[in-house]
């Protein structure tokens, strides 16, 4: 896989998505519930977004020798669609809710006195 090809939805969602969403609850709320609940959110989209990948595998082969083999081999099980060419929704996933994680967790860490 081709690392610098990650940068851009790296950047896109984690970076920019992520931070105007924290901070767009952070300043219309001030509240330190609704950052706690985008916390959660963005550990439910990691695990979405990582758990998707993972289920994927050399395990969804079916050899022809076998009995009632189909001939059937799944390629490019990774984190890229075959059928997509712009980044898979699983990354955006997995990004978006680092995003929100990350960035939530700096809002609690720097404006913690500034929370309700």
């Amino acid at each position: 896989m081709n690392l610098d090809a990650l940068w851009k939805p790296v950047v896109l969602y984690t970076g920019l998505l992520g931070l105007l969403t924290v901070g767009a609850v952070y300043l219309a709320t001030h509240s330190g519930l609704y950052i706690l609940g985008l916390t959660g959110a963005g550990v439910l989209l990691v695990v979405l977004g990582g758990g998707a990948v993972g289920q994927m595998g050399p395990s969804n082969v079916e050899h022809a020798g076998e009995k009632g083999g189909t001939n059937r081999v799944v390629s490019n099980a990774g984190l890229w669609s075959p059928v997509e060419t712009d980044t898979s929704l699983r990354l955006t996933l997995l990004f978006y809710g680092a995003g929100l994680f990350l960035w939530s967790l700096v809002v609690f860490g720097v404006l913690r006195d500034t929370l309700v």
